[in-house]
């Protein structure tokens, strides 16, 4: 039987999304809030669409701008441990405008920039204002979504906005850097940023805030830097490690003390300051260690259309900018179809997590094998439709679960520190790590390859329909780029099984279902500083709330795992022992 959410009729008045001036007609209010959070996902400061151009042009390396997406992510990540505190700060204008005119300034200063750090730095900030901007928009129209502020109908939603914004920049920026510069793209989004600011000028309020004032401070801002600086120092090294030969070099042994330096020192601020940016706590939690993990496989495995597809289809196939970014409209497509499937699986068909991440992974799976087939010099180019599709519906898939999983497994007042937990991996170094295990493992491939294809060639044996030693050497190279491709392919192929499996044997329940609590009780609970749950944001889960796992629960609550062991397996009150005479007088009445 489906579970039944119980709202109040204060939903009624939040939906009305009061910040917005009485004249802006009421229909039109929950769909620029929509759009504006669709434009936060659709901008930023650089876009490793044009890398080609801007490294050609300004002479940078491949990695500095694949370095400088990294921090953009990374500046995502670091964003929400501070976000509520931030929300409640400002004005909802106001808010708006920080996020806006903080971008419209990056995006100016990634135009002139010349040095790698500065476009890097750059990056980092403008990841920071597209979270906040990302964030002012979902917190506010969360209700107009999902009156019943049920998380797995918020976050299917959020995705599509996430992926789908995300790949239609791609797609944007691949066309106006076909027919004009990459310049043009920081242009457009520069105009598409002050038509925004515009808007929320002349419709929104000057003074309306979410909540009473709450200021900054407690905010640990030193926990900050020390964890951005270590998320930023993990992403070069392995985003450098095999431009350098990895630990065959003095820079990479430099950068390794430079990262494990900045990690230990921002665990012992989070363990010795009262405040911390980040909680230890969290990491107590066993979804949350489990999550980490699994995102990391995924981020293994979703590195290979970023790298393996994009030589095959660029070596290979001699396909153009423009040829090889239509290749997203099919993913797009995915990330639709997969924002209606998670909806459905956890909404309506009410899958269990065991179930909802093998079917993400049988599909991201999928892909791997469907590559490893269409390997080849002729392939069509409608051939990988289906595959790309596939990957699309997994990529939401993926994003949605993890997070509706992490905010039924943790307290309101963890949601977000493990939301920043996982960003490391999902969104930092654990992605940085992902491309570069499936770079070393092609690096490897193509150097092995390369070398048997070639092993009995020489200059006495040659094709007869091959007129020279440079056409033979160039159909061997593409061979054995060919067979290298393939062959990391069916290396994705078995990483997927292998996580198949664990999650098989992995166990997944849930003590209880947790609701997005109410602004007001989200303030209130901020403000005492309390570690549960906000008040009705909790619906119990009778059927698994006596056999929930006690890791869950480690340090969190002794009350519980004390009256844990007075019960028995079955969750009633052990009974007294039954002896065998009282069988026989039983038997005797």
């Amino acid at each position: 039987m489906a579970k039944q959410y119980y709202t109040t009729n204060t939903v009624i008045r939040t939906r009305q999304l009061l910040m917005y001036k009485d004249w802006v007609p009421p229909r039109l209010r929950f769909w620029l809030y929509m759009a504006f959070g669709f434009l936060y996902q659709y901008v930023g400061s650089i876009n490793t669409s044009y890398s080609s151009q801007i490294v050609s042009e300004i002479a940078l390396l491949n990695e500095d701008i694949q370095m400088a997406g990294y921090c953009t992510l990374g500046g995502i990540t670091v964003c929400f441990p501070v976000m509520y505190r931030l929300k409640f700060y400002m004005y909802t204008r106001q808010l708006f405008f920080v996020a806006g005119i903080g971008l419209i300034i990056c995006n100016a200063i990634t135009m002139s920039a010349q040095e790698p750090w500065i476009i890097w730095g750059v990056s980092f900030i403008a990841g920071f204002f597209k979270m906040l901007g990302m964030f002012g928009c979902t917190s506010v129209f969360r209700l107009c979504v999902t009156p019943s502020r049920n998380y797995a109908v918020f976050f299917p939603v959020v995705y599509i906005m996430v992926c789908g914004g995300t790949y239609l920049s791609a797609i944007t920026t691949s066309y106006l850097t076909y027919y004009g510069n990459w310049r043009l793209m920081n242009l457009f989004v520069i105009a598409l940023l002050m038509i925004h600011c515009g808007i929320v000028y002349f419709m929104m309020k000057p003074d309306h805030r979410p909540g009473p004032f709450l200021s900054l401070k407690g905010v640990d801002f030193l926990g900050l830097f020390l964890w951005s600086a270590f998320l930023i120092s993990g992403m070069w090294l392995f985003t450098y490690g095999e431009h350098y030969d990895w630990w065959m070099s003095s820079t990479i042994w430099q950068a390794t003390g430079i990262t494990l330096a900045f990690f230990i020192a921002a665990i012992c601020r989070s363990k010795f300051h009262e405040k911390p940016y980040l909680p230890l706590s969290i990491f107590k939690f066993r979804s949350v260690k489990h999550l980490m993990l699994l995102l990391l496989g995924f981020g293994i495995l979703q590195s290979a259309p970023r790298l393996l597809q994009s030589i095959y289809l660029t070596s290979v196939l001699k396909y153009d900018s423009l040829n090889t970014i239509s290749l997203n409209w099919p993913i797009l497509y995915g990330v639709v179809v997969g924002s209606l499937l998670a909806f459905a699986a956890f909404v309506k068909w009410h899958w269990g997590f065991k179930k909802y991440f093998i079917v993400a992974l049988v599909l991201l799976t999928s892909y791997q094998v469907s590559m490893y087939f269409l390997i080849d010099g002729d392939t069509n180019r409608e051939a990988f439709f289906i595959p790309l599709f596939a990957l699309g519906v997994s990529e939401v898939m993926i994003g949605s679960a993890s997070n509706v999983y992490l905010s039924q497994s943790l307290p309101f007042s963890h949601f977000f520190y493990g939301l920043n937990s996982i960003g490391y991996i999902r969104c930092g170094i654990g992605t940085a790590l992902g491309s570069a295990t499936v770079q070393r493992l092609y690096n490897w491939a193509i150097s092995k390859n390369s070398l048997n294809a070639g092993d009995n060639l020489d200059g006495t044996v040659l094709p007869f329909d091959l007129p020279s030693w440079s056409d033979t050497m160039a159909v061997i190279s593409k061979q054995a780029l060919m067979i290298s491709i393939k062959e990391c392919y069916g290396y994705m192929t078995a990483i997927g099984i292998v996580m198949m499996m664990l999650i098989i044997i992995h166990h997944y329940r849930l003590p209880v279902i947790r609701l997005l609590p109410r602004m007001a009780a989200i303030r209130m609970w901020m403000n005492t500083e309390k570690t549960n749950d906000p008040k009705d944001s909790v619906i119990p889960n009778k059927a698994e709330e006596d056999d929930d796992d006690d890791e869950d629960y480690d340090d969190e609550d002794e009350e519980y795992l004390e009256d844990k062991k007075k019960r028995g397996t079955d969750g009633r009150q052990t009974p007294p022992k039954f002896h065998l005479r009282q069988l026989f007088e039983m038997k005797n009445k």
